[in-house]
């Protein structure tokens, strides 16, 4: 059990950075609760990422507290929930079923790609089928312990809700195969069942007083939703998807491994159909019916919801599948003992465990090349379920001098910044622009020479603003990955016209020049304008350009600032693009621009007025420039 265990670490912790290959925004999330705890902020029920459950958040403080923010807070309490999963799953099996049973459940739980990736992602489902195994170890002995436990599943993840029918199924189960012992079964699964419902209870309450937390589980009804209207085909489809995950059919995402891939190569499924039924054969012992009750049950959420089969949510799963390949494994061992004593000469057992130890060498094979090198060398892994790019980047910076780094992506969210925090190593700052087909541009300017403007593929700046950068044609150097990026040197303040006065805005930022480009034909003209960061930027902040006519009319209009305002620093530059698309009538125009906060729609009001729009230029005619 000690070699088991080693095993599961090895498995767990290699390469621990690079599979997944980088950090997604689940992780990222999940791993800034706990600075958002220890700022005061304490619920039974988070609303951040569409509604969280809180005992994962907890369980996930002293890893923040110890290790500050990095990937490895972000990722370790997982690996120690999944370590804690396979030793328990083997205690509890080893006392119902016996050591063999105990040692392949473990050797499954410690190399299997599913066990293995939950262990290795920083997201909270993993801590779910640990209570669970607490439940089936109290049951039989103190149903309040196992009721307790069971309650307290509720608060790992939202599939468990389903596991409340657990004591319901066990104990009509019993109640039929046991008949001489109903007074004793029908007492615990009571016990087990009110005691989960009481510790549950806070939970329901607060979601019955605020409904608008359960958009996570109202997003999850299709299936359900299509059988109240009387189409049973989604039900049916869903259920025939999740009993073929073992052989036959996978998780069409590829989010947390290779998209359609089942649970077990055919060796390992055939022992797990097997197993299926010796369990089914004896039901009518305690151990058998609470591990098939179980694997039923936890088989819901995956047939309730889109997309099935799902194996994120199949995870309370997890401990019972194995233990039944281990029934299967553990009879086969059985009976090869029984042949031995009555024919003495003959000894099957070396071959057979020859051959169960080929599976295993097997089922690490198959987890090393498909899960530890295929899928997270997969450009659908690495650009849509991972930020990859960012790890790519962050090994490259590990080789560079110290300067200022900015990095252009198609839409950025606060949480990229974060996740890139957690990136590096060392930690350090990076602003961000965003860039892309439709995107007009901006670029940062810190006043350094010797940063790096780093340039995704699926990110590239706009011709216009490469030709005001007078960036190469060539980047400095361009990575071999997909998605590759370029790296550029960061570029000098381009000279524009400035403003007889800065005009400031908000005493935050100070628009100090502007200058409209040469056309290039066509009915679009962009406006360059250049602003400077004089303190720290609130999230949002947009500005608006105008052209109006001769007759004050709004003719042309741009709303956009493509540079991460809480990712600049006062002292910072900012040249930002506005594209205008002129109007057939000639002129004359005038230009006004101003800034506002998104969502309320608040303008900041500037230097050079009372007022909260900046007139920039007037009587313009576009068609003799």
């Amino acid at each position: 059990m000690v070699g088991v265990l080693l095993l599961a670490a090895l498995f767990r912790l290699a390469a621990l950075r690079d599979v997944p290959p980088g950090l997604s925004q689940d992780e990222v999330l999940d791993a800034g609760m706990p600075a958002f705890i220890l700022a005061g902020n304490h619920a039974l029920f988070f609303r951040e990422g569409y509604g969280h459950e809180p005992l994962y958040h907890y369980w996930s403080i002293p890893f923040y507290l110890t290790l500050g923010e990095n990937y490895l807070q972000a990722r370790l309490a997982s690996v120690f929930l999944g370590m804690l999963l396979v030793a328990a799953t083997m205690r509890w099996a080893r006392r119902e079923f016996g050591l063999i049973t105990a040692v392949t459940a473990g050797l499954g739980l410690a190399v299997s790609w599913w066990p293995v990736i939950f262990s290795r992602v920083g997201i909270r489902p993993i801590m779910e089928p640990l209570f669970l195994v607490g439940v089936a170890w109290f049951w039989s002995k103190r149903p309040w312990a196992a009721g307790l436990l069971l309650g307290l599943s509720l608060y790992t993840y939202t599939a468990a809700q389903v596991m409340l029918l657990w004591p319901v199924l066990l104990t009509a189960v019993l109640l039929l195969t046991r008949r001489q012992q109903r007074r004793t079964t029908l007492k615990s699964g009571m016990v087990v069942g009110g005691t989960a419902v009481l510790v549950a209870l806070p939970l329901y309450l607060t979601w019955w007083a605020d409904p608008s937390l359960l958009q996570r589980v109202d997003q999850l009804g299709g299936p359900l939703d299509a059988l109240r209207q009387g189409n049973v085909q989604p039900i049916v489809a869903a259920v025939l998807a999740t009993m073929g995950v073992f052989s036959f059919s996978g998780d069409p995402r590829g989010t947390y491994g290779p998209p359609g891939r089942p649970l077990f190569d055919w060796f390992t499924a055939v022992l797990f159909y097997a197993g299926l039924l010796i369990t089914i054969w004896r039901v009518r012992q305690f151990p058998y019916a609470l591990l098939l009750t179980w694997l039923v049950v936890s088989l819901l959420p995956s047939v309730l919801t889109p997309q099935a089969p799902s194996t994120i949510r199949l995870i309370g799963a997890l401990p019972a599948v194995f233990v039944v390949v281990g029934v299967a494994v553990s009879v086969i061992g059985n009976q090869l003992s029984v042949i031995s004593k009555r024919r003495p000469i003959t000894d099957y057992r070396l071959p057979i465990i020859l051959f169960f130890l080929l599976i295993l060498l097997f089922n690490m094979a198959r987890t090393v090349r498909d899960g530890f090198i295929h899928w997270p060398q997969a450009v659908e892994t690495r650009l849509n379920h991972y930020q990859a790019i960012l790890l790519d980047i962050a090994r490259y910076e590990q080789t560079q001098p110290d300067g200022s780094i900015i990095i252009a992506d198609s839409f950025f969210e606060q949480i990229d910044a974060e996740s890139w925090q957690r990136t590096a190593v060392p930690p350090t700052q990076a602003r961000w622009i965003q860039a892309g087909p439709d995107v007009a541009g901006a670029m940062v300017f810190t006043g350094s020479a010797d940063g790096r403007l780093y340039v995704p593929e699926y990110a590239p700046l706009s011709p216009q603003l490469r030709q005001l950068l007078q960036l190469p044609d060539v980047p400095g150097y361009q990575s071999q990955n997909a998605p590759h990026f370029a790296v550029y040197g960061t570029p000098a303040l381009p000279h524009l016209p400035l403003l007889p006065e800065p005009v400031a805005f908000g005493e935050m930022i100070t628009l100090e020049g502007y200058e409209f480009l040469p056309s290039a034909g066509g009915p679009t003209v962009y406006l360059a304008t250049r602003w400077r960061v004089n303190q720290p930027l609130p999230p949002h902040l947009t500005a608006f350009v105008h052209l109006l006519n001769a007759q004050g009319e709004i003719v042309a209009q741009h709303d956009g600032l493509d540079a991460a305002p809480t990712t600049l620093n006062p002292g910072d530059w900012l040249l930002q693009l506005h594209p205008l698309t002129i109007p057939q009538e000639s002129g004359p125009f005038t230009v006004q621009i101003g800034l506002y906060t998104l969502p309320e729609g608040q303008r900041l009001t500037h230097s050079g007025g009372p007022a909260d729009v900046f007139t920039l230029a007037t009587d313009l005619y576009f068609d003799e420039k």
